[in-house]
């Protein structure tokens, strides 16, 4: 599901129910999202994606559109968190009350990609 969020309500722009079990793929996310995306490109657009939408590839992609971006991560993923350094998202120091923020790093879950932020609490 794709929705607009104004004045703190989701409005639903469009929805697909997948006739398969499991997770969306990336060519199924984009489908989805390019016709919003266009529609929409006049506004500034934040895409916040939870669940389905927090891969890697997805974000890599809304990257080469210039469109802003926050999703949720799985905890497997991994983060340069220093040169060549690499620590998975589990293995960071988060606890309750404290909040990280790591900007321009490189994360990845098979091939690294770069120019990420970061933001965890």
């Amino acid at each position: 599901m794709v929705s607009v969020i104004w004045s703190r309500r989701a409005i639903p722009l469009a929805w697909r129910l997948l006739p398969h079990l499991g997770n969306y793929n990336q060519e199924e996310q984009e489908s989805v999202l390019s016709p919003i995306l266009e529609r929409l490109k006049e506004y500034e657009i934040v895409v916040l994606g939870d669940r389905e939408f927090c891969s890697l590839d997805l974000a890599a992609w809304l990257l080469a559109r210039n469109v802003e971006f926050c999703l949720r991560l799985k905890k497997a993923t991994c983060l340069e968190v220093e040169n060549q350094i690499w620590q998975r998202l589990d293995n960071l120091p988060i606890k309750p009350g404290v909040a990280l923020y790591y900007q321009g790093k490189r994360i990845r879950k098979t091939a690294p990609v770069s120019g990420f932020s970061l933001a965890a609490k």
